[in-house]
């Protein structure tokens, strides 16, 4: 629409949506300038709120900066859905809204007649998305779980691990990071075709379908060629060598070589090593069969060039010949390999993440004043638009904060229906 500032300015969102996929979804709408309203209640709070991180070790509702992450930027009322008039209240919201989301069992919003059929008689223009884990249909449908589930449900965990043990687990519910993107792709294209067309869309998104795109060729070589890829730790069947090394200080150092420009590169880092000019070294199919030899050359290299500032003088025994002058600490190191052109890069604690440059030059992280929790960081959003970037406007809310604002203001209660309300239970 012309002459908004921000590309959703003007748009609404009635967000019933928990924990990590669909928060995100509507935060990118809400950074870029929705307002987006948490719908969520003070007798069963979001799971979101009740989990880890908290500040200074304290639950509270108020107090997770988990739940602060995904939530900037929006407002929160608080209703209880099973009050006599909580629905009917959600109602008078959504038919000032332009797009609900959210994310419970199918048949969750149906009970309180907030489904999708009902909410159009009150909105028939309403675009909504619904974003369980499994979709709205099949036999699948009514299980519940969350991103560590679902990412083991969509064969992820089949391909992370060692070739000689189980399935292992990402660190982090991999797939909270990679669904929603598709999620926020599909609600974009409703709105712009409801923007073309004036008619609202019903969204079935099911997070499963979503998160196999996470599987990379896994499914097309097992459908093409019969072939089942397997858990390669961090092998790689195309590059070598391709590996995660410790170098003395106890970081960790990333190398893939996947083209013979990087394998002369990464000999040429090293300073040419007799052992890069073997036979069974010259191609890289000889070097995929070569990589425990690899290793074990590449891990004595870091052991004689690295130092551990801890224990500058320390000497490490039967060292390749490298240099004397070749002492490197685990960032030089890096970038004496990037300077050859090698493809590598330091593996990141949580910590050197909050101090890294390149996260800085881009202005990633924000800082945003909580009500409770004070200055704090949060993530910025992926991607910059030239002309209307995202800006994160507001720290999280606490739970129900703009109750007020939205019952009074939106919903348009009077002052003594609002307090008999509140009175009554209607908002916890």
């Amino acid at each position: 629409m012309p002459g908004l500032k921000k590309p959703f300015e003007g748009l609404r969102v009635a967000d019933f949506a928990w924990v990590g996929v669909g928060p995100l979804v509507s935060k990118y709408l809400a950074d870029h300038g929705a307002e987006v309203i948490r719908i969520e209640s003070m007798t069963y709070p979001e799971t979101l709120r009740r989990v880890g991180p908290f500040v200074d070790d304290t639950p509270g509702v108020d107090n997770s900066g988990y739940y602060a992450n995904f939530n900037s930027s929006k407002l929160c009322m608080s209703v209880d859905l099973k009050h006599a008039r909580g629905p009917e209240l959600v109602k008078r919201l959504i038919a000032k809204c332009d797009v609900v989301t959210e994310s419970f069992t199918p048949g969750t919003m149906a009970r309180f007649g907030l489904d999708y059929a009902s909410l159009r008689q009150v909105r028939p223009d309403l675009v909504m998305i619904s974003m369980p884990l499994y979709g709205q249909t099949g036999p699948w449908a009514d299980y519940m779980g969350y991103g560590h589930v679902l990412q083991a449900a969509a064969g992820i965990n089949h391909l992370t691990g060692w070739p000689d043990g189980p399935p292992i687990g990402t660190g982090v519910a991999y797939t909270d990071f990679l669904v929603p993107h598709l999620a926020a792709t599909a609600l974009i294209a409703a709105l712009d075709y409801r923007r073309r067309t004036g008619v609202g869309q019903y969204i079935d998104f099911g997070q499963m379908e979503a998160a196999v795109h996470g599987l990379g060729t896994a499914l097309l070589d097992w459908t093409v060629n019969g072939h089942e890829q397997m858990r390669m730790g961090n092998r790689d069947p195309e590059a070598a060598p391709h590996g995660c090394y410790r170098c003395r200080d106890g970081r960790y150092l990333v190398i893939g070589c996947a083209t013979e420009k990087h394998w002369e590169a990464f000999k040429a880092a090293l300073g040419r090593p007799e052992w890069c000019d073997l036979e069974r070294m010259r191609r890289r199919w000889q070097r995929l069969n070569e990589q425990h030899e690899i290793d074990r050359h590449i891990q004595a290299w870091l052991d004689a060039v690295t130092v551990d500032p801890s224990r500058p003088e320390e000497v490490v025994e039967d060292a390749p010949d490298v240099p004397a002058d070749w002492r490197f600490t685990t960032d030089e190191v890096l970038a004496h390999f990037q300077k050859f052109g090698v493809p590598a890069g330091v593996v990141q604690s949580p910590e050197a993440m909050r101090a890294d440059p390149q996260l800085a030059h881009r202005g990633h992280y924000w800082f945003l004043e909580h009500p409770t929790m004070g200055l704090r960081c949060y993530d910025g959003p992926a991607f910059r638009l030239s002309e209307t970037p995202a800006v994160l406007s507001k720290a999280a809310p606490l739970l129900g904060e703009d109750n007020e604002y939205v019952y009074r203001e939106l919903i348009g209660l009077a002052e003594e229906e609002f307090i008999e309300l509140l009175a009554d239970g209607a908002m916890e």
